[in-house]
């Protein structure tokens, strides 16, 4: 693979050598775009306002000019700059000025069904660039949304590099409304993507990301539309001159969080500590020779391995090379794409001569794109859009990265190894993979005598339709459809085979002393296949009106789909059957004088989750919008912006988790009867409400504020609680029902500033600000009992409240110092007996058990309720920089696992286990920061405030330094541009953990903490 990414290489670079040659067209432009500093606009957008002429300008500002009668209007727009609408008859000097646009209200946002002019925009939508997405070093798409787009929430779950997307990344928009999920709906290019497998999709594929975020925005979207929805629009060619951009990559990857591991004499006296606090004695597990033998670190029989260090590279490298290719004419317009990543894998693997296959894990990926349009005359277009990529990973021993990764920390460093010397007398015991009691799958052998798995995965989206513009029925009028396909297929070879393990003697001072663990042999490699497969088919097909009268406008929009869907699945489950919705939808924008509009949205969806009496639902939405700075009486250099906005609507939800055709009683064929089925429910539907406000302060400073409130009457609960057990019937086999209640409120602030002093310098900045808090009102569930201190754990709380037990801290450390201490306080545990140094907690229902019926709810859900971003930069001449901070608050989770309790495995102990209690720290009046150690379970090792962790952290994100070099230098090789650019990733964070080696937002130690990444980009536009 590296062969062919080399190869594709010397294509790509040929290919833009060859550019210039098929570039050098002259333009027949006569009309130049320039700002108010008289500098040419280079990329802005020119449509002709019936949209069937679309053009972009060059480097020097010009443009073809359409075929227009003098008195029709052309469209202008380009990023940073006010949207213009201007007739030829009004072009003066053959240029057009535009101004530049200091409350971001130009150009347009895409709604997924229709785009509207952001002057237009009647509710909550926000949006970010492609170009401003591309500063984000990452091989998954989602990863570059994070702190760009508010109202959105991108949480990260697994940190692997060569783990693309496929649920390594929770996202919300708003926060949640419903406790049946949140994930917001996906659009690409105007189609309903029901997929996970997108994230492939590269930033310099993509014009523009928005996230839809109230009724008015995704009302038209039924059953699909309650969580939000996320629109991707990617880049399309224009009328002009081929542009051909190629870029490459490299890029360093370091994880921000190397774990502590500490060396053997320290691991043998926690140990020891941790046994004589069991009552096993001072020297249970190491003797004191065996502890100095570690400290002196002399005799290669006492072991001090860290096993990170051996194991895991302290840079992973990644590279990455592309070409954009874009042009067009009047009837032919195109845009393609074609890209390669070679990502590394930070696993360290040993040269192992005899091995007849290589099982270093890597990744080779190839993106392509091709968007067509095509006018075959003056009433019929038609488009054709295809993309995926082909994706080759090598994965050692046949498992997922972090399966390893977690393995690393079930060995101790005392442990020899990996491999047993050679033996003479013994050569069984030779050169095997050495390993402790309990510990199956040492790393060494993992990596390197477990086999190797070859996974080829290929996506591929295709969406094509036809276009009939029908002004000669009616100016403005038009009907399209078309279709859309996903497929996705994963074939896998798995070569296994299993190795020999071998334990070492309890004596440190000999190194002859090996014996078999359990009955692992040598193997040979074995082969074996397997395939998935699943696809998605979307048909589309809407009748559109645009037009202006006037002071008046008017864009409606009325659309059908269908959608069949087959999920990865396998077996026999309901799971394996296509999953089909349809949907209708309409809407209606009108505009007055650009400053008054009204749009009504009406959306009616059906699925056969629900019995064919209650499949649909009807979804409708009013809003409404007043930019009062426009307004002839308005007249203030103080206040440059003032727009007030309103939304009220409904949208609905149909995903109720796993569960299918719960409205089906399940029998079985052997006439078993299971779940009940209940044939009156219904989609969920969630009320929304939004209010906002824009507000323009000399011409510079831009403040958004939106207020909104979600609430849901009909949520998906269970019925169990209102039955009796005694009944007979299992409790979970009792239909669900429509009568759960929960409600989400929040608010959203945007502060910016933008301001171009001359035309060589120019500033921004943007501060953003969301809360989302939300509250389970009634979900039928049933009382704990008045002997519980709460006897509710879900209703009157947000959705993911987290329960544990409160430590009492009125002896000043919360730990039994004493055994006087610990018999007065005549507690018992139901969980365990406490011994003296372990935690107190607190008997809230002061019956003398500490026990389910003291659990308190304790921080926040783990999904942030805050979430804020501060971007800024500036330009001076043909430098740029910007820097992204970005941070959630009010976001909690429990730290458990390993580095949290440290009897697990081996004992694993992390920076908060080494000043645990002991009775001479206690005594000396040291500090104390972990209770008593234990080799095995302990009444410390449960959900407490304690391990209760903030997930809270401020991170900058990201930093951009680019500069572009001299046209004299890039004119050398026919080039229009050569941009450098230095992207840093996660170089800091700021956070509240307990442990400074567990990254808030993965929250635990076992698994790849995320990576900061250093990345040098060179792109050349020709």
């Amino acid at each position: 693979m590296e062969k062919n990414i080399k190869i594709a290489a010397l294509y790509i670079i040929l290919f833009m050598m060859a550019a210039p040659l098929f570039a050098q067209q002259a333009s027949t432009a006569s009309i130049r775009i320039i700002n108010e500093f008289n500098q040419p606009i280079g990329g802005a957008i020119i449509a002709t306002e019936d949209g069937k002429n679309v053009s972009l300008t060059a480097k020097d500002g010009t443009f073809p000019l359409p075929e227009i009668a003098g008195g029709d209007y052309l469209l202008i727009s380009a990023s940073g700059y006010q949207n213009l609408r201007i007739s030829l008859d009004q072009i003066a000097n053959q240029e057009i000025v535009l101004k530049i646009d200091p409350h971001h209200m130009g150009g347009s946002v895409n709604y997924g069904y229709q785009s509207y002019t952001r002057e237009s925009i009647t509710g909550a939508v926000s949006s970010v660039s492609g170009a401003e997405l591309d500063k984000t070093p990452s091989n998954v798409l989602s990863e570059t949304y994070a702190g760009r787009l508010p109202g959105l929430t991108v949480v990260s779950n697994i940190a692997e590099l060569t783990f693309f997307g496929y649920g390594n990344l929770s996202k919300a928009i708003r926060g949640s409304s419903s406790v049946n999920g949140n994930n917001p709906l996906l659009i690409i290019d105007g189609v309903i993507a029901p997929t996970q497998y997108v994230e492939f999709i590269s930033p310099k594929e993509i014009e523009s990301v928005s996230v839809l975020k109230d009724a008015s925005a995704t009302a038209i979207y039924g059953i699909q539309g309650s969580s939000g929805a996320i629109v991707i629009t990617t880049k399309r060619g224009h009328n002009g001159k081929l542009n051909v951009e190629g870029y490459v990559d490299q890029s360093f990857q370091q994880m921000t969080k190397r774990p502590l591991f500490i060396n053997s004499a320290q691991y043998a006296e926690l140990r020891n500590a941790a046994g004589e606090r069991d009552g096993l004695g001072p020297f249970s597990q190491f003797s004191e020779n065996d502890i100095e033998q570690f400290r002196l670190g002399s005799d290669i029989g006492y072991p001090n391995n860290n096993w990170f260090d051996q194991y895991i590279k302290d840079f992973v490298m990644r590279q990455r090379i592309g070409v954009n290719v874009s042009g067009g004419s009047e009837k032919f317009r195109y845009f393609s794409n074609l890209s390669f990543v070679n990502q590394g894998e930070p696993f360290i693997i040993a040269d192992e001569p005899d091995r007849k296959y290589d099982p270093t894990p890597r990744v080779n990926i190839g993106n392509f794109r091709t968007n067509m349009d095509v006018k075959f005359n003056n009433y019929l277009s038609g488009y054709m859009r295809l993309t995926g990529n082909v994706k080759r990973e090598i994965l050692a021993g046949g498992g997922m990265g972090w399966s390893i990764y977690e393995q690393i920390f079930q060995q101790p460093p005392t442990m020899f190894g990996p491999l047993s010397p050679i033996i003479e007398d013994n050569p069984e015991m030779s050169n095997q993979v050495v390993t402790v009691t309990d510990l199956d799958n040492p790393v060494y052998g993992m990596l390197n005598r477990s086999g190797y798995r070859s996974i080829i995965e290929t996506n591929v989206i295709a969406q094509t339709g036809l276009n009939l513009n029908m002004d000669f029925l009616t100016k403005g009028l038009s009907v399209k459809g078309g279709m859309a396909y996903q497929t996705y297929l994963r074939n896998e070879t798995n070569t296994l085979q299993s190795y020999k393990r071998v334990l070492r003697g309890d004596d440190f001072s000999t190194l002859t002393d090996f014996s078999t663990y359990k009955s692992f042999e040598n193997t040979p490699l074995s082969y074996g296949k397997g395939s998935t497969f699943f696809y998605y088919l979307n048909l589309l097909a809407s009748v559109d009106y645009n037009r202006r009268f006037g002071d008046h406008s008017m864009d409606a929009s009325a659309h059908t789909y269908y959608l069949k869907q087959e999920k990865e699945a396998a077996g026999s489950s309901n799971t394996v059957l296509p999953y089909m919705r349809q949907n209708y939808g309409v809407t209606v924008l009108y505009g007055y004088k650009d400053r008054y509009f009204l749009k009504a949205d009406y959306g009616f969806s059906g699925s056969e989750q629900f019995h064919p009496d209650n499949r649909y639902a009807s979804t409708p939405a009013i809003s409404g919008a007043w930019i009062a700075s426009k307004e002839d009486f308005f007249d203030s250099n103080l206040l440059t912006l003032l727009k007030l906005r309103a939304s009220y609507g409904i949208t609905a939800n149909d995903q109720l988790g796993d569960s299918r055709f719960l409205y089906l009683d399940n029998i079985r064929s052997d006439g078993s009867e299971l779940e009940r089925g209940n044939p009156a429910l219904e989609a969920e539907r969630i009320k929304k409400l939004n209010l906002g406000l824009d507000l323009g302060l000399w011409n510079q400073f831009t403040l958004n504020v939106d207020y909104f409130t979600h609430k849901v009457n009909n949520m998906l609960i269970n019925s169990s609680s209102r039955i009796p057990e005694y009944q007979g019937i299992p409790l979970n086999y009792y239909p669900k029902l429509n009568d759960g209640v929960m409600e989400n409120k929040g608010v959203e602030l945007s502060l910016g500033y933008n301001k171009t002093f001359t035309k060589d310098f120019s500033v921004f900045a943007q501060a953003n600000f969301m809360q989302a808090k939300n509250k389970v009102i009634d979900i039928n569930e049933a009382s704990k009992g008045d002997d519980y201190a709460y006897p509710y754990r879900s209703q009157g709380y947000a959705l993911g409240q987290l329960w544990g037990y409160k430590i009492d801290y009125q002896n000043g450390n919360g730990m039994f110092n004493s055994a006087e201490e610990l018999a007065n306080s005549g507690l018992d545990y139901s969980f365990g007996s406490p011994r003296v140094g372990d935690f107190i907690y607190q008997d809230l229902n002061a019956d003398g058990i500490i026990d389910e019926r003291d659990m308190a709810p304790m921080g926040y859900a783990r999904l942030p309720e805050q979430e804020y971003s501060l971007t800024a930069g500036a330009t001076w001449k043909n430098w740029e920089f910007s820097f992204l901070l970005h941070g959630v608050n009010h976001a909690s989770q429990f730290l458990s696992g390993i580095g949290a309790y440290e009897n697990l495995g081996k004992g694993i102990f992390n920076d908060i286990h080494l000043h645990a209690w002991t009775p001479e720290r206690y005594a000396a009046g040291e500090t104390i920061s972990y209770p008593a150690l234990s080799l095995s379970p302990s009444t410390n090792h449960v959900a407490n405030d304690y391990f209760l962790s903030s997930r809270s952290y401020l991170r900058l994100r990201n930093l951009t330094i680019a500069y572009q070099l001299p046209e004299s230098i890039s004119q050398r090789i026919k080039s229009e541009r050569i941009r450098v650019a230095f992207t840093a990733q996660n170089l800091f964070t700021f956070d509240r953990m307990r442990s400074k080696y567990v990254d808030p937002e993965i929250g635990s130690m076992s698994t790849f903490q995320p990576y900061r990444v250093f990345n040098l980009g060179l792109s050349a536009n020709f």
